[in-house]
């Protein structure tokens, strides 16, 4: 059997409303948080699984140019509505059973949009709730494939 080949954020792609990040991300997380119900009886303490929330967290350098962070990230905010987001883990390699997409919307929220020590980036925090739980795909999605087709604003 062959050593598996581990993932390593060197080539990963962030997609929020169509604009690719890549360039402008340090960090990059999808993460579940389950909540544990314990039910307490005569008899002793259970804990059961409660509620998933999943949550797309970032560290993103923070740009004013056109069409990067900064534009990207207060129109979602603006917007006021939830905004479709995709992670590709290559993304100079396709979507495939070996580098599965991941995708659904994220609900926009404040972050602030100057961070950091005198001399160093300005960075922006970033942990915004999905709407629902991520949709891992083998096959390209819209934000990718019109990003690849260049329809899509590119925030590198």
């Amino acid at each position: 059997m062959s050593q598996p080949r581990p993932l390593i954020l060197d080539d990963a792609d962030l997609l929020i409303d169509g604009v690719t990040l890549a360039c402008s991300t340090s960090h990059l997380e999808l993460t579940p948080d389950v909540s544990v119900v314990e039910i307490t009886t005569l008899c002793g303490a259970v804990e059961y699984p409660g509620t998933i929330k999943w949550s797309l967290i970032a560290t993103l350098i923070q740009s004013f140019d056109p069409a990067a962070v900064e534009e990207t990230l207060s129109a979602a905010v603006d917007g006021g509505v939830p905004v479709a987001f995709e992670i590709i883990p290559r993304k100079s390699e396709p979507v495939s059973a070996t580098n599965p997409s991941y995708s659904g919307e994220v609900i926009p929220q404040a972050y602030s949009p100057v961070n950091g020590d005198a001399g160093s980036e300005s960075t922006i925090d970033l942990e915004w709730s999905l709407v629902a739980p991520p949709v891992k795909s083998i096959v390209p999605g819209a934000l990718a494939a019109t990003a690849a087709a260049g329809g899509a604003k590119k925030g590198d």
